[in-house]
């Protein structure tokens, strides 16, 4: 015999089932019986400023956690505007789960003037998620929402979306909710991991690269295993910083770009594991990053799985049970090499990270890395200083570093960093912004004072859009247009919210203001003036 209750209260009840502690958003007058069920349940809700910034938060909570975020969202322009980061969540890889009303179901996109109608909502949500539906009924609310968690908790995370329009909400219906069935990963196919340790130990010099499916698998113990078996280098993608501790002997991090040292080890490979990366174009300079002859590839998606760069073997599975059975039938049989030595991996390091782009902002780079513990998360943002520190900053730790790789959305920082430090309220979570990017999600300052969060908002100042600007003056003869900017005093709008603000003048003074901050129960703003060469 199921449970006879109203159709928001089939959402919450759901929720719970999946372990959800927390979701985040905005209500409205078309989720309110969603939040009236949400009074009696112990979900947290953390109450945003804009559809956007929630569909960040949950996003931050993901990445830090490894569960799926939740965001609450209302019709019509909430979702217009969840949209956004939802992409952002879909690029990444990241698992978030949007839950929203719509009108009710006989006038859903006949735009006869109902409060907040869209078109196509679904259609809107299927280009940003991995699978979306309706329910039509209070049964199916729970039976999507069972079906939205398993979508992101098996193959590729990406986020999902449930409609439940608002006649359904206020139905009433008989449910039975059921705690979910343990998802087994996906493991490897035997033949294949035998092939794979084949070519591995006939190789002279091996190479990994990881990236962030390496990060989602919980892979980092058997890549760093894997890399002292082998002597073999290992670099990132920016989603895969942390799959090895960037103070790691093998370690080469995300060093690579044109001309670097850092091509002495891709050129002088006869073979790379890759493992959880699509190589994807901004990553490999669209495939200009030189690969050996023999790439065995392993990634959870087939259908990513041989783009970009051909496999000469591909391993669709689960990416730590697979690095973990390599490294077993390895040791089996006995294969251990030098494929290159730690001091060789160090002369290369230091090389690189002198000629990386943006190395001049070393400093700000140093005074992040001093100032944050090793578990500590820096939650970048589409920023010059972020582009920096995906090269420079140095990662030690999974799920410690966040960046808008995918879809490169200004204004993500903010946000992300308080749904992470919602999912990991012990440990020191450090936004950082420009000053452009800042003025896009700045409103969730709000939420941060409301919900009494220590987290230090490093904004890295420069009165300009400066990505663009650098892209004007090299090619297009420096004919700036529409990259100026007139910014608030934003040490005078940190008073406003009632919150500490500092200017930090220089790279200690960085360093200390963070240190200071985090000290806190509430945000403190950190305006950082720097300067950029274009």
């Amino acid at each position: 015999m199921g449970e006879r209750v109203k159709g928001g209260q089939a959402v919450v009840r759901a929720l719970e089932a999946h372990g959800v502690d927390v979701v985040f958003g905005i209500p409205g007058v078309h989720t309110l019986e969603i939040y009236d069920a949400l009074r009696d349940s112990p979900i947290r809700h953390i109450l945003a400023r804009h559809e956007q910034g929630a569909g960040f938060m949950a996003d931050g909570y993901a990445r830090a956690s490894g569960r799926p975020g939740v965001a609450i969202i209302i019709t019509g322009p909430g979702i217009t505007n969840v949209a956004t980061p939802i992409g952002e969540a879909y690029s990444d890889s990241i698992p978030v789960l949007v839950v929203s009303a719509n009108v009710e179901q006989e006038w859903a996109g006949k735009m006869l003037g109902h409060l907040h109608d869209l078109k196509d909502q679904l259609g809107v949500m299927r280009a940003v998620t991995k699978w979306n539906d309706r329910a039509t009924t209070v049964p199916a609310v729970s039976q999507l929402i069972a079906e939205a968690f398993r979508q992101m908790t098996t193959g590729r995370p990406r986020p999902t979306h449930v409609e439940v329009p608002l006649d359904v909400l206020r139905a009433f219906g008989e449910i039975e909710v059921a705690s979910p069935e343990p998802i087994a990963p996906v493991a490897p196919d035997p033949q294949d991991v035998e092939r794979a340790v084949s070519a591995i130990a006939a190789a002279e010099r091996v190479v990994i690269y990881a990236g962030g499916g390496a990060v989602a698998s919980g892979a980092h113990q058997a890549i760093t295993e894997l890399a002292e078996r082998l002597g073999a280098p290992v670099l990132t993608s920016i989603m895969g910083k942390g799959s090895i501790a960037e103070d790691h002997p093998m370690a080469l991090g995300n060093l690579w770009e044109p001309g670097s040292p850092v091509e002495e080890v891709l050129r002088g490979a006869d073979l790379a594991l890759v493992i959880g990366s699509k190589l994807g174009a901004q990553d490999t300079d669209y495939q200009r990053m030189p690969m050996p002859s023999t790439i065995i590839r392993v990634d959870i998606d087939p259908e990513e799985i041989g783009r970009n760069y051909a496999p000469t073997q591909a391993i669709v599975a689960d990416a730590a049970l697979t690095v973990r059975a390599l490294v077993d039938h390895l040791a089996a049989r006995g294969v251990s090499k030098q494929s290159w030595k730690p001091e060789q991996v160090a002369d290369i390091r230091q090389r690189a990270r002198a000629v990386a782009w943006g190395a001049e902002q070393q400093p700000y780079v140093d005074a992040l890395r001093s100032a944050i513990p090793r578990d500590g998360i820096l939650v970048t943002d589409m920023t010059m200083m972020s582009y920096v520190s995906c090269r420079l900053y140095p990662v030690y730790e999974p799920r410690t570093f966040f960046f808008p790789a995918g879809y490169g959305t200004l204004g993500f920082s903010l946000p992300a960093a308080i749904g992470a430090k919602i999912a990991r309220p012990d440990a020191m979570v450090v936004p950082i912004v420009g000053d452009g990017g800042f003025q896009f999600t700045m409103q969730e300052v709000a939420t941060a004072v409301q919900f009494r969060l220590g987290l230090p908002i490093v904004i890295f100042n420069d009165s300009t859009y400066t990505a663009v600007k650098e892209t004007q003056a090299r090619e297009f003869d420096r004919r700036f247009i529409a990259v100026d900017l007139v910014n608030p005093d934003y040490v005078k709008l940190a008073d406003a919210y009632g919150i500490p603000g500092v200017r930090a003048e220089s790279p200690d003074a960085l360093a200390e203001a963070i240190r200071a901050a985090a000290r806190r129960d509430l945000p403190t703003i950190i305006d950082t003036p720097i300067h950029f060469d274009y």
